[in-house]
């Protein structure tokens, strides 16, 4: 062969050589670009696809107040509604005065000498009456589960626990029993320093009944010697 072809040849070669390694070059640099555009968008969107749309609504409160538990534990306590009716002062202790209030249009108020009573008068039986214990050695809780055996004839009675008098400002001891197609419950409430206790009890038929006697329990305060104007009144900022 003679030296000019192998010049031709070998400059060819060299000239592939080039072409190749430019051809390599430039695809490695168009690999290296457009990499990070990819990922980037893709990460973005997917951390504001976890804290935005999907976890939409946790944690937000219930605007009203009113709202159900999410319970108070305890589906939150029943707002309590504004005292209605006529105002009764019920002395039952030397410095003590129970305050509850009843529409009279719903119930009859009766004044005996150790309890009161309070009789529904829209039909059927349902009443609220308010007396006194005597709170032995076996302690208020022994008293709260049998005490209802008075009203049931011994039909056990299923004890609740302390809690608030319905929406009032007054706990007590509650407990429950059904007895003859009507519903008993009553609150044993202990006087500081006494061996005495007052007692609520209610009987109810229906809802309708229950919610009455409900709204006037709702309305209970007790006032103490502090509390009392100077002429013996309960002041006047005690919930009215």
């Amino acid at each position: 062969m003679s030296n000019l072809l192998k010049n031709i040849l070998l400059g060819f070669t060299f000239v592939c050589v080039i072409v190749l390694l430019v051809f390599c070059i430039q695809l490695i640099v168009l690999n290296r670009g457009g990499e990070p555009s990819g990922p980037g968008p893709a990460i973005s969107g997917g951390q504001q696809g976890d804290e935005n749309p999907d976890r939409e609504g946790e944690g937000e409160e219930d605007p009203d107040g009113e709202g159900e538990q999410g319970t108070n534990g305890n589906v939150q306590s029943t707002p309590r509604p504004p005292a209605q009716g006529t105002r009764h002062e019920l002395m039952v202790t030397l410095d003590s005065v129970l305050v509850i209030y009843a529409r009279d249009e719903l119930f009859d108020f009766e004044e005996r000498e150790i309890d009161w009573w309070f009789n529904y008068k829209g039909g059927g039986n349902a009443t609220l009456e308010i007396s006194y214990i005597l709170i032995t050695a076996q302690g208020v809780v022994a008293h709260a589960e049998s005490f209802l055996n008075n009203y049931t004839g011994g039909t056990e009675a299923f004890f609740v626990g302390e809690d608030l008098i319905v929406s009032s400002e007054i706990s007590g001891y509650h407990v429950t029993a059904v007895h003859g197609g009507g519903m008993y419950e009553a609150w044993i409430h202990t006087l500081p320093s006494s061996d005495l206790a007052l007692v609520f009890v209610i009987n109810y038929e229906n809802n309708q009944q229950r919610d009455a006697l409900y709204e006037v329990l709702s309305t209970l305060d007790m006032l103490i010697a502090g509390d009392f104007g100077t002429q013996g009144e309960p002041s006047q900022t005690n919930g009215d």
